[in-house]
């Protein structure tokens, strides 16, 4: 099983992501994936990363396609391959009408501009010797018709949060394609407490219409993502409690179709060497 760590770099200092960075690369991460929330730059923030490391792969997970015209994009995406090796991997989104009210950008159809920005994407020259390597490409897709885009031009796809059953469908949805999976998990044993962290990290999608979707066509109805999330809800995305059943739960998404599991751990602080330990305990038992 391949195993990426989450790093939300708002929430730490240059010189922890760097120490960060370092402690994933040692204790057998794979890679790295940045999400594009409201603060450091994506682009920026992976080259403090793939600088400060030797051989683990970074990528975003995942950069608003509205935050930057095609051209950008693919300039940063192939300066940051060619200067480290072929280490960075691009992930894309659309985030959502909420978050492009806040940019006073448009709101176009998820596919439309997809395939809309692939084009033009594809269609830029870069100036620059960059290899001739191309850089993988993956879609943050919830949906049958997004996962098809990533089937059609992409290199796989991300889901975020989702159940087993959600992965099983997707990955037929995206055939040859990586299916990546951002999972949130929770480092405790008691129910209680463990949903009480669990029901923080699901907290700031709750108010998003994309995901109220996703989680009905996943089979919830919206009862149990009102208030909270119920307790089955809650169990069925996020993965929780001692090291054997957080691995039981990676493997049953690696049954489904999962080729790669995004940890986000939800309680443990990442500047802890403790926190470390733990995390290439889980590695070292899950691979």
């Amino acid at each position: 099983m391949s195993f990426g760590l989450m790093v939300p770099a708002d929430f730490f200092t240059s010189t922890q992501l760097r120490r960060i960075a370092q402690q994933a690369e040692r204790v057998g991460f794979s890679n790295l994936w940045v999400p594009e929330m409201f603060g450091r730059d994506p682009f920026i923030t992976c080259a403090t990363l793939l600088n400060a490391t030797q051989t683990i792969y970074v990528g975003t997970a995942i950069t608003n396609v509205y935050a930057r015209d095609e051209r950008a994009i693919k300039a940063a995406a192939y300066s940051l391959a060619e200067s480290s090796g072929h280490r960075f991997e691009l992930g894309l989104g659309v985030s959502n009408k909420v978050g492009n009210d806040q940019r006073g950008l448009p709101w176009v159809a998820p596919v439309k501009k997809l395939r809309s920005f692939l084009d033009r994407y594809e269609a830029t020259e870069l100036m620059f010797d960059h290899g001739g390597k191309k850089v993988p490409m993956y879609l943050a897709a919830h949906g049958p018709k997004l996962m098809q885009v990533a089937a059609d031009r992409m290199d796989g796809a991300y889901v975020y949060m989702m159940p087993p059953e959600y992965s099983k469908q997707s990955k037929e949805r995206l055939g040859s394609g990586k299916l990546h999976l951002m999972q949130p998990t929770v480092f405790e044993t008691d129910p209680e407490v463990a949903r009480k962290h669990a029901r923080r990290a699901v907290s700031i999608y709750m108010p998003l219409e994309n995901y109220h979707r996703a989680w009905r066509e996943a089979g919830f109805a919206d009862e149990e993502f009102a208030n909270g999330g119920s307790d089955h809800f809650i169990d069925r995305l996020i993965a929780w409690g001692d090291q054997d059943k957080i691995l039981e739960r990676y493997a049953l998404q690696r049954q489904q179709g999962v080729d790669h599991i995004i940890m986000s751990p939800v309680n443990l602080d990442v500047t802890a060497d403790t926190t470390w330990r733990q995390l290439q305990d889980v590695i070292t038992a899950g691979s």
